[in-house]
């Protein structure tokens, strides 16, 4: 007779435990955005306590659709979509040709190229960011027809009349996508997951198919696709929540993005709690679809496991 549980499981029973306390500590700050998004202002320092003090006494839906009729949220969730997407597109694609590059072909200088990017790697955001912020905005004199490229330009909508920045410098879709768009981490991530597929399976593609081109797009891709998925996702949850950069960047209502054009709730002597976190539910959501749709390819880890452990 045993006096007590066996240690399997003590072991299950203390990993179950710890499991649901890790998502009570990240479930709670959504849980309390979302109740304060429902409540009105003064609701908020009302001075109530336990559940009282999470549940809103009035259920302000209204709050979901003020936040786009007191600031034009829609546009600012369009710019961000535009900006995360291109962006995550435009970094998966840059981060794959580089991993290619320095994780499978050979060639003079590798190694060299391969520390230079791991020591890049080690500089702070914030010493690159003013340096980035002057070259974008003396990139348009460095041009010619300095007119051309700086000019704000609209686009027939309909009826209306949709406003797209302009082509290059500040207020310009190209300078919210293309500087966020290397990232020195996304090319380490699939360096590492090219490394792992067997040369001897690249050598034969290459030799039956003579293109290297060849081989990236039909082997080397769709061997590391869960690794692509997991780069795309942090390359558009980065942007999506970008919030310094655009700042910086954008100076008209039609070019921000709705990370900054939330500020509109706070102002000098108060903040507008419920709307700022109404902006912050509707923000998290996308993020969240993405993940979801993500999932299947971000947790197969296995995918090139069998082609490791035959490695000749």
């Amino acid at each position: 007779m045993t006096d007590g549980p066996t240690p399997s499981i003590t072991r299950r029973l203390g990993a179950l435990a710890g499991g649901l306390g890790l998502i009570l500590v990240f479930i709670t700050p959504f849980v309390w955005m979302i109740a304060t998004s429902l409540k009105s202002n003064a609701e908020m320092f009302d001075g109530a306590s336990g559940l009282g003090m999470l549940l809103p006494k009035a259920w302000r839906w209204q709050n979901y659709r003020e936040i786009f009729t007191l600031i034009p949220f829609g546009r600012y969730l369009a710019n961000s979509a535009f900006t995360a997407s291109v962006s995550a597109l435009l970094e998966t694609g840059l981060a794959a040709l580089a991993g290619f590059g320095l994780g499978i072909l050979r060639w003079k200088g590798r190694e060299q190229v391969h520390r230079l990017l791991f020591l890049s790697w080690l500089i702070p955001f914030s010493v690159v960011l003013i340096p980035r912020f002057f070259m974008m905005l003396q990139l348009p004199d460095i041009l010619p027809g300095t007119d051309f490229w700086t000019a704000h330009r609209v686009l027939p909508a309909g009826s209306h009349e949709m406003a797209v920045g302009r082509l290059l410098g500040l207020d310009s879709f190209f300078t919210l996508v293309v500087p966020a768009s290397v990232s020195v981490t996304a090319t380490f991530l699939l360096i590492t997951a090219m490394e792992r597929i067997p040369h001897q399976i690249l050598d034969a593609a290459y030799l039956e198919t003579g293109s290297r081109y060849r081989v990236f797009r039909d082997m080397v891709l769709p061997l590391v696709t869960p690794t692509l998925v997991t780069v795309a996702f942090i390359a558009f949850l980065s942007s999506w929540q970008s919030f310094t950069w655009p700042l910086l960047v954008t100076s008209t209502l039609t070019m921000q993005t709705a990370t900054v054009g939330l500020r509109a709730f706070q102002t000098l002597h108060s903040t507008q709690w419920p709307l700022l976190m109404a902006g912050s539910v509707v923000l998290t959501l996308p993020s969240l679809g993405f993940l979801l749709l993500a999932q299947t390819f971000v947790i197969d880890r296995y995918q090139l496991s069998e082609l490791t452990e035959h490695r000749i």
